[in-house]
């Protein structure tokens, strides 16, 4: 009896003198975020959002802005060409073919007569794909002279003819202006020819 109370005593001495050992309590973990609590960002970031979009509205109303006025600005396409002793045929003198549009179109028709003998008789006609626009009327070039008989030498005669008129296609468009003789003298009837085709947003 006597040993077992001795037993029974050491152990209560040995469980005093053992260190406590106690659980690790783990950090308490955060509750997650709730929707409310990011609703102090989403403000600003949408008024940043707006910002742009408005931004962006604003820069297609200056980009179709500025292709208005870049389509209401004139281009004009020009030509000239010419043809020496145009007597007794019709030859094409200039020629040029423009962009789909609108256009108003002139020419400008220079005709020298250089023959020593007899008068000569031209008309020019403007054309656009074809279609007859405007055209001269039948222009005399009489023969003048630096002497009476015989000439030394013959100075032909110049006339100047202006040509215009307007036209519309939705495809490319061939613009001529051809000049014809008809009287067939010995020499040298000469056609020079300038066109300029302005092109507009309308003709009224």
């Amino acid at each position: 009896m006597k040993n077992s109370k001795l037993a029974i005593a050491i152990m209560l001495i040995a469980s005093l003198a053992a260190p406590t050992v106690h659980a690790k309590k783990k950090a308490p973990v955060p509750p997650p975020a709730s929707p409310s609590s990011q609703a102090g960002g989403l403000p600003a970031t949408n008024a940043r959002v707006a910002t742009l979009e408005a931004e962006v509205v604003a820069l297609h109303a200056d980009l179709d802005a500025l292709s208005i006025r870049l389509a209401a600005i004139p281009t004009v396409f020009v030509a000239e060409g010419s043809v020496i002793n145009l007597n007794g045929r019709t030859v094409p003198v200039a020629a040029k073919t423009v962009p789909a549009g609108t256009y108003l179109i002139m020419a400008a028709v220079q005709m020298v007569n250089s023959q020593s003998l007899g008068d000569a008789k031209a008309r020019c006609v403007m054309k656009a794909d074809g279609i007859p626009l405007a055209e001269t009327s039948d222009l005399l070039f009489p023969i003048l002279t630096t002497a009476a008989s015989p000439p030394s030498r013959a100075f032909g005669s110049t006339i100047f003819a202006p040509l215009q008129s307007s036209y519309n296609s939705r495809s490319p468009i061939t613009i001529l202006v051809e000049c014809s003789e008809g009287n067939g003298g010995l020499a040298g009837l000469d056609a020079f020819v300038n066109i300029a085709a302005l092109k507009v947003a309308t003709v009224q």
